[in-house]
């Protein structure tokens, strides 16, 4: 087996996807000005899902390839620069899913050591994150201190550090933090009920009710961000739809 070919499987499903693309503008498939074929084109293309196309769409944006234009789509930059691997930072949904995987056991196993005086610590992050999203600022620092309160409940040093590692990815990594900034620009702020869902099922002292809150907050996470990519989509096939509307109704006026 080839290093190309262990390099090309070990990388992450949106690089491979992307660098492809990279790869094709490259080449001249499509040329500067030119418009890539809609998500859902792309997905059916490459067989993967949508989620994976808008990430690799982040990394070609971010290398300066691609510009993505509300409500008409994605088009290869004037002067796109040759194509360079693609950024190898790590996606907003990867990253996610990892953390709900991670974290879910992190609470698992925090619920049956942590004491009272680290669920008063608790109870008074859940006060600050009140009181930041009702600032509209400072929230994310609020919900890191939260997560990281947790994992140092563990008394396990290595899931403390795991934890802390993943939110600096979050917060440094360029895939991630594109991701995030169109999900706060749609309104999403951490919710508070689901963080309180968390300190009660650690007050249980039961590390199932404590995994069950954490993953399904973290998969609400997950459908946040979701909901967050697809408007740009929906914004692109509303304005589709309206083009099209619009020749219709000029091609009944000409007969």
């Amino acid at each position: 087996m080839s290093t190309t070919g262990r390099t090309a499987r070990s990388a992450r499903l949106y690089q491979q996807v992307a660098e492809r693309l990279a790869q094709s503008i490259a080449a001249g498939t499509h040329g500067p000005g030119d418009r890539l074929p809609a998500e859902r084109e792309l997905a059916a293309s490459f067989k993967v899902s949508r989620p994976t196309i808008r990430e690799a769409i982040i990394a070609l944006e971010l290398d300066g390839l691609v510009e993505v234009r509300l409500g008409a789509g994605v088009y290869v930059t004037d002067s796109p620069e040759v194509a360079k691997p693609v950024g190898m930072d790590i996606g907003a949904f990867e990253l996610t899913e990892a953390r709900l995987l991670i974290e879910g056991e992190v609470a698992a196993l925090a619920a049956t050591l942590i004491t009272d005086e680290e669920l008063a610590g608790l109870e008074r992050l859940l006060t600050e994150l009140e009181k930041a999203n009702d600032r509209g600022k400072g929230e994310e620092a609020v919900d890191r201190r939260f997560h990281q309160a947790i994992a140092d409940a563990t008394k396990n040093g290595a899931m403390s550090d795991i934890v802390d590692r993943l939110w600096t990815i979050r917060n440094r990594s360029p895939q991630s933090v594109r991701t995030f900034e169109k999900s706060r620009s749609k309104g999403y702020q951490p919710v508070l009920a689901e963080h309180r869902a968390i300190v009660d099922a650690l007050r249980t002292r039961d590390p199932r009710q404590a995994r069950a809150a954490m993953r399904a907050h973290l998969s609400r996470v997950l459908d946040y961000l979701l909901d967050a990519t697809e408007v740009e989509a929906l914004a692109e096939a509303k304005a589709k739809a309206k083009a099209t509307r619009t020749r219709f109704a000029r091609s009944k006026t000409d007969v």
